[in-house]
């Protein structure tokens, strides 16, 4: 365990301030919980005490809880969510997310990394295209709620990056980043709940990095509430066309260097 240092609890909520503005913009404007930032901020930015990629996808689990429950409830507010498709999505992504998160205690951090880089890479090629809505059967979100989640609990995000462009083709787009939004607030708490109550390794893991981890969460708490209801707000008033250009260029700069991550931890 980490002794305690009060500069840890500035360092930490320093960083999460950080996190939290980026992570919020994020969670608000593409409907992911931030996790696309808050894994590469945690690997590089928590005290290394070489306890496995696990801590760091745990503690950006919990990140994409807060981040995840402000952005929900603007766009919940906003009558953005498809209750429908909420439901139908919610079952498979709790369990598997569970899982997944759990996987991580065994998983190499390099595997993380490069997973994070390769779906970041999809998703921008994905908004890069032009999609035609159709309304798929519904079995088809049932089928795949399952390995999204799972995805989502390995890698430590909030399940947007693949959601939304499922949803897509069935609603438009702010619709399916408002249910997005709160598909992946509540799988987030959900699995890292099912974690700590079926897993108890991850208390020890926790308790070696407490004061960093407590005021980085704290900071991401501070900001969120601003910067994801702002980005929210912007989907009534920005195009589709724009926002999808915007999103494109995000995920090709996000996966560039998770991609450079992945090769110097290899």
């Amino acid at each position: 365990m980490l002794e305690f240092d009060p500069s840890l609890l500035i360092y930490g909520l320093a960083v999460g301030v950080g996190a939290g503005v980026i992570g919020g913009v994020l969670a608000g404007l593409a409907g992911v919980g931030g996790g696309l930032v808050y894994v590469p901020l945690f690997y590089a930015l928590m005290p290394h005490v070489h306890e496995g990629i696990g801590i760091h996808v745990f503690a950006s689990m919990v990140a994409i809880v807060i981040t995840g429950f402000f952005s929900a409830r603007a766009h919940w507010r906003l009558q953005h969510v498809d209750k429908s498709k909420l439901i139908q999505l919610l079952p498979g992504l709790i369990i598997g997310a569970a899982l997944g998160l759990w996987s991580t205690l065994q998983m190499p951090e390099s595997w993380v990394l490069l997973g994070l880089a390769l779906l970041n890479a999809w998703v921008a090629y994905d908004y890069g295209k032009t999609v035609r809505q159709t309304r798929m059967k519904a079995p088809s979100l049932h089928a795949l709620s399952g390995p999204i989640g799972y995805i989502s609990g390995l890698l430590g995000i909030g399940g947007g990056t693949m959601l939304v462009p499922l949803l897509r083709r069935h609603v438009s787009l702010r619709q399916a980043v408002g249910t997005s939004a709160v598909c992946g607030a509540v799988m987030a708490a959900s699995a890292v709940l099912l974690n700590l109550t079926m897993e108890g390794n991850w208390h020890e893991l926790i308790m070696t990095q407490w004061p960093f981890l407590f005021a980085a969460w704290l900071g991401i708490l501070l900001v969120i509430p601003v910067s994801s209801a702002w980005a929210a707000g912007l989907h009534t008033s920005v195009a589709d066309d724009s926002l999808r250009l915007i999103l494109k260029t995000v995920f090709v700069l996000l996966s560039a260097g998770l991609f450079s991550a992945a090769f110097m931890a290899a």
